[in-house]
C-alpha cells in the first residue's frame, strides 16, 4: 500500500497514517491477515520518527483495525460486529465503496484524501489547562477571537483526547515541558504566550489619585496579578477593591468604582456596568497564530 505523507500539513503525520491505513483496510487493499510493514521500515522509508509510526499502529490496534502479534508485528484484523457498527467506520467504508464504484482506484482515493487532510484547516482546538478557573477564561478568550471550535480539558483528561482525529492542542507556554512528556506529537500543540502588563494597560487613562478601582474575577491569581500590576503602576493599594465571583454578592457596590478591571469571562457578567476594562491573558501574537489555524 502506498502512503502520501506531508510533514508540513496542519494534520499531524500520525493522523495521516491512521486515516490512510484505515482507508486501505476499508477498501480491501489491505486484506484481512495481511502483515503491515514494520514501524522501523515505515519510519526509514518516509523519514519520520519511529514513535510516530508506532503510535499510529497502536491507535489502529485500539480501534480494532489491527492486531499485534508478539515477535511478528501488526496484522490487519477481521472486523467484528463492534467495528462494523461504528458510525465513522461505516461512513469510511461507504465512501470508499462509492468512490470505487464510480471507477476511482484505491491509489487515487488515497491521494485525494491525503491532499484533503493536508489542506483542510484546523477547526477543533483542545485547550489543556489544569486550573479550571483559568481554563474557562482562556477558552472564552479564544472563542471571542477566533472561529475555532474550542473546548478545555485538564491533564487527567488528556489521554482520552490524544487519539481524537483532527484535534489541535493548545496550552500556555509554561506548560511546554510537562505536555512534551505527555503528547506523542508535541508539534501538534500550540503554546500560547501571556500578554505583557505593558500591552494589557496600553491606551488606558491613568485613574485620578482617589478613584476607586475594582478588580473582579473567578480566578484568584487574576486578582493577585492585577493588584501587583496596579501597585507597580503607582496606584494606591487603599483604592483597590478585589472581588471574587465565587463569593456570594460579589457585585455589591461595584457601581461606585470609577473603573472595573476583569477577565474576558467575567466581562460577560458585567455587560451592563460602565467603565469595564477587560485584561486579556493571551498575547496578541498567540491569538493571531490561533486565527491562522482556522
Amino acid at each position: 500500500m502506498k502512503l502520501w505523507l506531508s510533514k508540513n500539513s496542519e494534520v499531524p503525520v500520525r493522523e495521516q497514517l491512521v486515516a490512510q491505513i484505515t482507508l486501505g483496510i476499508a477498501s480491501g487493499e489491505l486484506a484481512v491477515g495481511a502483515r503491515l510493514p514494520s514501524t522501523r521500515e515505515i519510519a526509514l522509508r518516509y523519514q519520520i520518527h519511529f514513535n510516530t509510526v508506532s503510535n499510529a499502529y497502536h491507535i489502529l490496534a485500539g480501534q480494532g483495525w489491527l492486531e499485534f502479534r508478539p515477535g511478528s508485528g501488526f496484522y490487519v484484523r477481521e472486523l467484528d460486529a463492534g467495528r462494523v457498527d461504528d458510525p465513522l467506520d461505516r461512513l469510511i467504508a461507504g465512501f470508499v465503496r462509492a468512490a470505487r464504484g464510480q471507477g476511482y482506484s484505491t491509489d487515487e482515493i488515497g491521494r485525494r484524501l491525503a491532499r484533503f487532510l493536508e489542506t483542510a484547516p484546523t477547526r477543533r482546538l483542545c485547550l489543556v489547562e489544569n486550573d479550571e478557573a483559568l481554563r474557562k477564561i482562556l477558552v472564552e478568550e479564544i472563542r471571542a477571537a477566533t472561529d475555532l471550535d474550542v473546548s478545555g480539558i485538564g491533564l487527567a483528561d488528556l489521554p482520552g483526547q490524544i487519539t481524537s482525529p483532527g484535534v489541535k492542542f493548545a496550552a500556555m507556554f509554561d506548560e511546554k515541558k510537562k505536555l512534551g512528556e505527555l503528547l506523542p506529537d508535541v508539534e501538534n500543540c500550540l503554546f500560547l504566550k501571556t500578554s505583557s502588563p505593558a500591552a494589557t494597560m496600553k491606551g488606558e487613562t491613568r485613574p485620578r489619585p482617589n478613584d476607586l478601582i475594582a478588580v473582579v474575577s473567578g480566578w484568584e491569581n487574576f486578582l493577585l496579578l492585577a493588584k501587583i500590576m496596579l501597585v507597580a503602576a503607582q496606584i494606591d493599594p487603599d483604592c483597590l477593591v478585589l472581588r471574587s465571583t465565587r463569593v456570594k454578592s460579589w457585585n455589591k457596590g461595584l457601581r461606585a468604582a470609577s473603573m472595573i478591571i476583569c477577565d474576558s469571562l467575567t466581562a460577560k457578567k458585567l455587560a451592563r456596568y460602565p467603565n469595564v476594562r477587560v485584561f486579556r491573558l493571551i498575547s496578541d501574537d498567540s491569538l493571531a497564530e490561533l486565527r491562522r489555524l482556522g
